[in-house]
This record gives C-alpha cells, structure tokens and sequence, in this order.
C-alpha cells in the first residue's frame, strides 16, 4: 500500500540546506498498522506530509495505493487525498464556524456526494457523538474534537489512515478512548494506519513499528498486534 524509496528532502535555509530526509526506505502492506517513532527533529510528521502529497520531496520515488505521488501536480495529489487518504491531526483542525456535523461532511461533499450529511451523521453515531451533531467545535471537549475529526477522516472511505500525535493534546484516560475507536476503525475497515506517536507503548500496538532518527529509518520491527512482544529483538530497517 505505502512504498518509498530513497526519499530526500532538504529545504534551504539562512545557514545552508537542511536535509529532512535522508534517503528513507519503508514498505506498509495493505492492511497494517505501522507506528512511526523517534526523537523530536527525527522527520516522522514531515514524513507523514509527504505520504499525504502535501510535501513533494527533493528526491525519490512515493508509491501510495499504486500512485506515484512524485509526479503528480497539486490538483492530481488533492484529488488523490480525497480519494485515499484520511488524516487525523494533533491539533483537530475542525473549522470553528462549522459544526460538527458539516466538519464531517466537508469531504463527502468534496466528493460530490448526494448522501454526505447522512453519511456524516452515521460516522458521528460511530464514533460516540450522535447527540452532538449540532454542536460547535467550541462547545466540545478535546476529546470530542477528537472524535470529529476521526469521523471526518474515515467518512469517506479512505484506503489508508494517517495520524499524527492524534492524542497529544488529550489527556491519558481521552487518549486511551481515542486510541481504541482509532484502532477498532482500522481494524472493522481494513484500512491501512500509520501513526505517529512519541509513546512507544501506544507505536507497540501497531503491527509494525519503525525507528526514525536524524531524518533515516533507523530500525524497523515486530509490534504486538504482529505478534511480537515489547522487548522483541529489534530488526535492522533500511536506511
């Protein structure tokens, strides 16, 4: 589902070229769950930006859900987001004005879909919220916004799932709630996740976990859902 190959990214800079990137190699297999970590400055959400098509990198090849994003222009990556991607930010990014049954809806309607508020509704109902509807973003717990705003990135369906420290700005018992309906959504839908997280604990849920540091895979391993184990022997990734 998700191939890289030699992917660079540098961007310039008053004192010189910043490499991002440095030449990462990763293969997700339709289905799984792959948990990003790494220290802060390791490149994991930047490396989420260019699965997404929302960073185009200096070099390599982006294969996602047998696209090549590297040639694709702005219009064909956002067309190929609203197809494919679904991405559940630390932040929520819910539009304050709109509430939380429009925020759902946004991509259906994108889509051009005719059902795209019974569809959002029906998504709200999913994830817990079906009594909050009509209820601003400002009106919600972080929790909540939470709650939308994964609602938001499965209703249309997409093929894979991205989430970048979806419970950073919750609290430990709201974050355990979230993670659990994220992963139930995974797993009911077949949806292909990666998730950026800075607790290993929640990455050794995932199928795969991955070790980024200085901009390159450093290791790559077994999760528990894989059957592996928390101390599990750790297995060279590519770099």
């Amino acid at each position: 589902m998700i191939s890289l190959q030699d992917v660079h990214l540098t961007l310039p800079s008053s004192a010189g070229p910043v490499h991002i990137l440095r030449g990462i190699g990763l293969d997700v297999a339709p289905g799984r769950a792959a948990g990003l970590v790494g220290p802060s400055g390791s490149g994991k959400s930047t490396l989420l930006m260019v699965l997404a098509g929302l960073e185009k990198p200096t070099s390599g090849s982006i294969r996602v859900a047998e696209r090549e994003l590297t040639t694709m222009n702005e219009d064909e990556l956002a067309l190929f987001r609203r197809d494919n991607v679904g991405i559940v930010f630390q932040s929520f990014h819910l539009v304050p004005t709109m509430t939380a049954l429009e925020n759902v809806a946004i991509p259906l309607e994108f889509a051009g879909r005719a059902d795209a508020f019974d569809v959002a509704a029906e998504e709200l109902k999913a994830v817990g919220l079906a009594h909050r509807l009509d209820h601003y973003p400002g009106q919600l717990s972080g929790g909540e916004q939470q709650r939308v705003a994964l609602a938001r990135a499965v209703a249309p369906d997409p093929a894979i799932l991205l989430a970048d420290e979806p419970t950073g700005n919750l609290d430990g018992t709201t974050g355990e709630a979230i993670i659990d309906l994220m992963f139930d959504l995974h797993s009911r839908r077949d949806t292909t996740l990666v998730l950026i997280t800075h607790d290993m604990q929640l990455a050794e849920m995932c199928d795969d976990v991955v070790h980024l540091r200085d901009g390159q895979v450093e290791t790559t391993r077994a999760g528990v859902r894989a059957g592996g184990v928390a101390d599990a022997a750790v297995l060279e990734g590519q770099a």
